[in-house]
């Protein structure tokens, strides 16, 4: 992606965020969470703690919480059919 759109990583524990300086469009890559591959859809929502509980509470499995990016934060979560994605709050 770096190469492609220009796009820069800064470094956030497990996740790497990509993008021109602070501005959107973004990305995020990982090479430090178990078993997440490919992309990760990010949801929107307006209360991330509610969010994280609730996807908890339906079965989700929760991977990484509270991680601070350029445009809110984040928790990834990994439902009970097995697909990944990451709970988003704007900042």
């Amino acid at each position: 992606m770096a190469n492609l759109f220009g796009w820069v990583a800064k470094d956030m524990g497990p996740v790497s965020m990509l993008s021109q300086g602070e501005q959107l469009p973004f990305a995020g890559t990982t090479d430090e969470m178990a078993d997440v591959q490919g992309w990760v859809p990010y949801v929107e929502v307006p209360v991330l703690s509610d969010a994280v509980r609730r996807a908890g509470k339906y079965g989700a499995d929760i991977l990484a919480e509270n991680l601070q990016g350029p445009a809110g934060t984040a928790s990834f979560i990994r439902d009970p059919g097995g697909a990944v994605l990451a709970l988003w709050q704007r900042a």
